[in-house]
C-alpha cells in the first residue's frame, strides 16, 4: 500500500509526515484555486524526496491556459510526475503535448453515485440495485479499454458510504480519505456570501476566494451524515476504513478539506 498526502495550500505542507511517500498538490474543483508559480515551485522544492502528483480541476479556456503554464513548469523539473485530470479537455492536452506525465483519472470523472442519502435505503432495495450503486463507469469494459489504450492505469475514488464493488480489470485504484465529495459546480454558492445585498444571488461572479474564509455545515433529517460546503463543492466526512482494501494500491490522506 502506498500512502500519499493531499495538500491544496502551501501552508498545509506541515501535514506531510515521514509515512507518506507521495505528495498530491493542487485543486480538483475550481480553476480560481490553481496554485501560483511560486506556490507550485515551493511544493516541488518540498517534494524533492517524494513522488509528485499535480491535481487539476475542470476548467474553461482561461483555466486551460493556466494549466499549460503549470504543466510546463512541472515538466522542466519533474517530467515523470503524475497529473490527475478531472476534465477530458485537460486529458487531451496531456496526451498530445505532455506525454512524459503519467495521466490519472480523477474522482470527478468516475461517475459513481456518492450521495450519503443512499445509506438510508440500502436495506430496502434489491441486490441488483445495490450493486449498481456500488459500481461506476469503470464497470464498462469498453471504457476501461479506452483508458488503458490512452495510457491511464490509475483511477481515483472516494470512500463512499455504500462501498465500492466491481471489477477494475487491471486498473490501479486510489482511495481518498476522509473527505468525499458529493457534487460540485461552477456556480459557487459561497460567492458574495458576506455581502448582504447579494446573498440571494446565484451565478458565476468575480471570485474573491470566499471559500478560503468560510465553511458551511449542512444538516438534514434525510442525511445520515452532515454535509460540508466549501466554495462550489459539497463534501462529507467518512473516517471508516473499508473492510476490503485488497484492490486499493494507494490511500490518499486529506488532512483538511482540499479547497
Amino acid at each position: 500500500m502506498e500512502y500519499a498526502v493531499f495538500i491544496s495550500k502551501v501552508e498545509n505542507l506541515k501535514y506531510c509526515e515521514q509515512s507518506f511517500t507521495r505528495l498530491y498538490f493542487g485543486n480538483e474543483f475550481c480553476q480560481h484555486l490553481l496554485p501560483t508559480q511560486q506556490e507550485l515551485e515551493d511544493a516541488l522544492d518540498f517534494a524533492c524526496s517524494l513522488d509528485f502528483t499535480l491535481v487539476t480541476p475542470y476548467v474553461t479556456d482561461e483555466g486551460l491556459a493556466k494549466l499549460r503554464f503549470l504543466f510546463d513548469l512541472v515538466s522542466q523539473r519533474r517530467p515523470e510526475s503524475e497529473v490527475v485530470f478531472n476534465d477530458w479537455g485537460v486529458f487531451s492536452i496531456l496526451r498530445e503535448q505532455y506525454r512524459s506525465f503519467e495521466p490519472v483519472m480523477g474522482r470527478l470523472l468516475n461517475k459513481m453515485k456518492r450521495g450519503p442519502r443512499l445509506t438510508t435505503v440500502m436495506d430496502r432495495i434489491p441486490q441488483a440495485t445495490m450493486e449498481y450503486f456500488r459500481s461506476s463507469n469503470l464497470s464498462v469494459p469498453l471504457f476501461r479499454r479506452f483508458l488503458r489504450e490512452n495510457g491511464v492505469r490509475r483511477v481515483e475514488f472516494d470512500n463512499v458510504l455504500q462501498g465500492i464493488d466491481f471489477d477494475f480489470e487491471g486498473m490501479e485504484l486510489s482511495l481518498y480519505m476522509p473527505f468525499a465529495y458529493v457534487t460540485t459546480t461552477r456556480a459557487c454558492l459561497v460567492n458574495a456570501c458576506d455581502i448582504p445585498e447579494e446573498r440571494e444571488l446565484v451565478g458565476i461572479f468575480p471570485c474573491q476566494r470566499e471559500c478560503q474564509k468560510y465553511t458551511f455545515y449542512l444538516k438534514s433529517e434525510v442525511m445520515p451524515v452532515n454535509l460540508v460546503r466549501m466554495g462550489n463543492t459539497l463534501f462529507f466526512k467518512n473516517e471508516e476504513i473499508p473492510q476490503d482494501l485488497s484492490r486499493v494500491s494507494r490511500t490518499v490522506i486529506e488532512p483538511e478539506i482540499p479547497m
